[in-house]
């Protein structure tokens, strides 16, 4: 970074040119993110991990057989959430020796190009996500997944058929077979229980 980016105010823009580049370019970089307060958020995010794992030492094994236990799922998104933290908060402090003061460039922009930002697909994604938790026992794993998957994509305005309808169709077939074949999680199946049921495929 250049002198002046340290000496910019917050929040406004400044414009910087690469040295000894024929084909530089002026692009503009905005003094927008807090480094304290991203350091906190880090802090947080390692706590909420500590608490997590802590939490899940007081678990009782369940009645039915768990390769993972009832304390695998959250030591797992504890420790993930833990090791986030820390790198997050290392980055952070790294930044501090190399640009000072307590602004740093902000990431990313307000609004992705040709895709502008809407309340309406986030309520529709957060609607969609509790309709397919409350049908999910009474319609099944099989059936409620590729259809949530398949709205939340288009929603996020894709329109490949690859990534819209054959991605969903194979992550539920395979994350379907992994977690109740050699997991032997039940996972529920609705209507369809009973034919799985008569071929072995579900207690």
């Amino acid at each position: 970074m250049t002198e002046d980016a340290n000496t910019v105010k917050d929040g406004t823009n400044f414009e910087m040119e690469p040295k000894e580049e024929a084909n530089s370019v002026k692009f503009p970089i905005r003094l927008t993110m807090d480094k304290r307060i991203e350091l906190v958020i880090a802090g947080a995010i390692v706590l909420f991990g500590i608490f997590l794992i802590a939490g899940a030492v007081k678990f009782q094994k369940g009645v039915v057989p768990d390769p993972i236990t009832s304390k695998g799922m959250p030591y797992l998104i504890g420790s993930f959430c833990i090791a986030c933290g820390i790198a997050l908060g290392a980055l952070r402090l790294k930044s501090w020796s190399v640009l000072p003061g307590n602004m740093v460039p902000g990431e990313g922009h307000e609004d992705e190009e040709r895709h502008p930002s809407s309340w309406v697909r986030v309520f529709s994604i957060v609607l969609t996500t509790w309709l397919s938790v409350v049908l999910l026992n009474s319609v099944g794993y099989l059936i409620v997944t590729p259809i949530f998957m398949i709205i939340s994509i288009w929603l996020m305005g894709t329109r490949s058929w690859g990534k819209l309808v054959i991605f969903p169709i194979v992550y539920t077939l395979l994350t379907w077979y992994l977690f109740s074949q050699p997991l032997q999680f039940v996972l529920p199946l609705g209507f369809l229980a009973p034919f799985f049921r008569s071929h072995g495929l579900t207690p």
